[in-house]
């Protein structure tokens, strides 16, 4: 099988632009992981895009079946983008899910008709807009945080003891994340902004431990592979992301049927997730509300494999040939500590 392993921030896609330091770190991490991953099969030979600016990526050197292509023009990376959709039995696309990003890149191998190892292009546009996701999680009974879009804060204003998280509409991970004390502090930051306020939302900040799920799904069902502790920090009015450890929640704090009953019911309330996806969570002592849905593969791959003495790609490829019930279902959960 030939596959495409695409990142977008480090396949040279942004060779005319400065490339953003902390995303091409983060980027670069889980393309070396699935590329490693993928790499270890047998029968697998694999494509990627590598921005000329950036050092080889070592993990592929371990397949003897490979491509790397480095980008240094923005006519290179368009025309072999577009051979190698093509050319590839299959494609795991990487990518931001900004601007509509990644359902575009999504939706380009699906006219291609090659076969998408990933998320179908309508989920990612639900879970890319939080106001339809948050829309689409009360509808089918998920709980998740009171979320308005920005435009709408001068009259549908609400209360929160704890504080309101201000964050892009279409954002990824923590970045332009904002944490405000009070109602007026938000009225204050909208009023003298000078951002689209049709791009911005508001949700209602809940104090609780921060979580996320890395799951595997088809169409039909899903399986919790990990639950990861997510290291968040506040510091001066900003959150960031600033790691997670890969199965390193303890039973106490939040269990393996928690887990897999969060993942069933996001799993169907959002038709199209597919492949490896994340859930971003809040558990307090009394509930857990689901804050983001990530139709990708998230920065806790990275630490899946030696983390479940199993691989993931091979889960991944499993599902694809001999369906779901192939999967095993139950799993080695080492705590691996992953830094971004």
């Amino acid at each position: 099988m030939n596959v495409f392993v695409y990142e977008h921030i480090t396949s040279g896609a942004l060779i005319n632009e400065s490339l953003p330091a902390s995303l091409a770190h983060e980027g670069n991490q889980m393309l070396a992981a699935i590329v490693h991953d993928m790499a270890l099969l047998k029968d697998i030979k694999l494509l990627i895009l590598r921005d000329s600016r950036l050092e080889p990526l070592s993990e592929i050197n371990i397949c003897a079946g490979y491509q790397c292509i480095v980008i240094d023009n923005e006519r290179a990376f368009k025309q072999h983008y577009t051979d190698s959709v093509k050319e590839a039995d299959a494609v795991i696309i990487i990518a931001p899910e900004t601007d509509e990003l990644l359902q575009n890149l999504q939706q380009s191998v699906l006219n291609h008709n090659t076969l998408l190892l990933g998320c179908r292009p309508t989920a990612t546009h639900i879970c890319s807009d939080k106001i339809i996701c948050y829309q689409q999680l009360l509808s089918n009974n998920v709980v998740t945080p009171h979320t308005i879009s920005a435009n709408e804060w001068s009259q549908n204003s609400f209360n929160s003891s704890t504080g309101f998280v201000v964050k892009p509409l279409a954002g990824a991970g923590c970045i332009d994340t904002l944490f405000f004390a009070d109602s007026s502090a938000v009225t204050t930051y909208l009023t003298s902004s000078s951002l689209d306020l049709n791009k911005i939302i508001i949700q209602a900040y809940i104090e609780g431990n921060a979580i996320s799920l890395s799951i595997l799904c088809d169409d039909q069902a899903s399986r919790v592979l990990a639950i990861n502790q997510q290291h968040i920090q506040l510091k001066d009015g900003q959150l960031s992301f600033q790691g997670c450890t890969v199965n390193g929640t303890t039973e106490i704090q939040f269990n393996l049927n928690q887990a897999t009953t969060i993942a069933d019911k996001t799993h169907h309330a959002i038709p199209g997730l597919w492949g490896f996806i994340g859930i971003d969570l809040i558990v307090t002592d009394n509930e857990s509300y689901v804050v983001d849905i990530n139709p990708r593969i998230t920065t806790s791959y990275v630490g899946l494999h030696q983390s479940l003495n199993v691989n993931p790609a091979q889960l991944l490829l499993t599902m694809v040939e001999y369906g779901f019930s192939a999967l095993p279902l139950n799993f080695q959960r080492d705590a691996i500590e992953i830094t971004i």
